[in-house]
């Protein structure tokens, strides 16, 4: 004879045992402090007791949200450091029960909105995906959008660290002398949310030092277009004495070896600068001036609110985090300026 399934344990089951109401259950196990210690581990024996797994979709009835945590990330060109963050917020919040689902999506995103709120996640965790107003559309939702950060006192802009490491590049290419400021973006087809605002502070520190509005050109990740590129730039500067704030690290690299086809010294002729500090452009010659974004940092303050979402569901809301740019935001020099 086929012997039978065990029947699942259920709340009924863990109030039984514990000897209290189901909705003490639920509200225990939805994280809800309030109640004695005495009485919380009573019911967190008997739940592990039983094997007892709360009914996702029982608990969104409940509460009105799911045990989901999206991460929201725009369909761009990115560099590793993005992807380790995803990993870690996966890896991070494994032990809360909740599940991870990345999206990609397009800027300003209104259908990624919409998926994002019939899921009714717990949290969103946006990479710079949705504008001000749809976050708070998110917000009202009753889901939490992360990073909940506020930007500092003497800089209250929606993107303070890109506009920030779009200074520190123009602070270095300029630290041993007057060069003709370039901005030199990737040009590919995915989306760019990060270089306008790093342009926007790499015009901002020019304005500031009283030096020419910066020259704009993209460049492919191949010698011969990075060539084409950089004598356009030449060109148009009418000098060979060029300060390079590039994307990222990739076409940093491109750029040099333009610079080499060409016959140029750098950094005497051309110092560039750029962003993510890659493994690969600490490793090549000249090594590679860059700026470090701290991921780590962002991401383990972004840990703390999304861990403990669950503890927090029945206390005040937090006030935003404000970001200590010169922490995250970091020169790392090289020899390419």
């Amino acid at each position: 004879m086929e012997a039978r399934p065990l029947r699942r344990a259920t709340s009924q089951d863990v109030a039984a045992s514990a000897g209290v109401s189901r909705s003490t259950v639920s509200q225990i196990l939805n994280g809800d402090t309030r109640f004695p210690e005495e009485t919380r581990a009573r019911v967190l024996e008997a739940a592990a007791a039983l094997h007892y797994r709360p009914s996702r979709a029982g608990r969104a009835l409940v509460t009105g949200l799911s045990d989901i945590i999206v991460i929201v990330v725009p369909n761009a060109t990115y560099g590793p450091h993005l992807q380790d963050s995803v990993d870690r917020v996966t890896s991070s919040t494994a032990t809360t029960g909740m599940s991870v689902v990345v999206r990609f999506a397009t800027m300003q995103d209104e259908a990624a909105l919409t998926s994002v709120l019939d899921l009714r996640p717990t949290a969103v965790v946006d990479f710079g995906v949705f504008t001000r107003e749809q976050r708070e559309r998110i917000e009202a939702s009753g889901t939490r959008v992360a990073p909940r950060r506020a930007p500092g006192a003497d800089d209250p802009d929606p993107d303070p660290i890109d506009i920030r490491i779009g200074r520190v590049q123009v602070g270095e290419v300029v630290r041993t002398g007057p060069r003709r400021l370039v901005y030199v973006a990737l040009d590919d087809d995915r989306l760019d949310p990060f270089g306008p605002p790093r342009l926007d502070g790499i015009q901002r520190e020019a304005l500031e030092r009283g030096l020419e509005v910066p020259l704009i050109s993209r460049t492919p990740l191949d010698a011969r277009g990075a060539t084409t590129a950089l004598s356009a730039l030449i060109a148009e500067a009418g000098s060979t004495s060029l300060g390079v704030c590039s994307y990222n690290d990739d076409v940093a690299i491109a750029l040099l070896a333009a610079c080499r086809g060409l016959g140029l010294r750098v950094p005497e002729d051309v110092a560039i600068v750029g962003v993510d500090r890659s493994a690969v452009g600490q490793l090549i010659s000249p090594r590679l001036s860059t700026v470090f974004v701290d991921q780590q940092l962002l991401i383990d303050s972004l840990l703390e609110d999304l861990v403990s979402l669950s503890a927090r569901r029945h206390e005040p809301e937090t006030p935003p985090q404000v970001i200590d740019l010169d922490r995250v935001v970091q020169l790392v020099r090289g020899e390419t300026s």
